[in-house]
């Protein structure tokens, strides 16, 4: 009985031990992958290099052809451009139903098209 908790003692002091390193290892890990922590640094570090490659990097692109796009504007486009009038309730209400009723609507007259055209199945329509 003594040995079993002697042996049962030494697992748990050796989980702790190994929960222990893993906890510090993986401490190591993040802070080696703690990409924005070392652009910091090194912005700190190296503020000139980085101010002079900031400079090149905007000296470049001032030196890109601006862009020339033509945007032609006609009257019928234009008329397009205005706010639609704020929609009543009725209107609201009438969109509505009108969206449930349009399939309906469809499948009533495609049935009444089948039963016309003596389609074979058609009363499944």
């Amino acid at each position: 009985m003594a040995d079993s908790q002697d042996q049962r003692s030494r697992i748990v002091a050796e989980l702790a031990r190994q929960r222990a390193e893993l906890s510090n290892q993986s401490l190591v890990v993040r802070q080696n992958l703690d990409f924005g922590r070392r652009m910091i640094d090194s912005v700190r570090k190296h503020s000139w290099s980085w101010m002079s490659l900031a400079a090149m990097f905007g000296w470049l692109l001032s030196r890109l052809p601006a862009r020339k796009k033509k945007i032609y504007i006609n009257a019928a486009s234009s008329e397009k451009l205005k706010p639609k009038p704020k929609e009543g309730l009725m209107v609201q209400i009438w969109k509505g139903m009108w969206s449930i009723a349009k399939p309906l609507v469809v499948a009533f007259l495609t049935k009444k098209i089948a039963e016309k055209a003596n389609i074979p199945g058609a009363k499944w329509l």
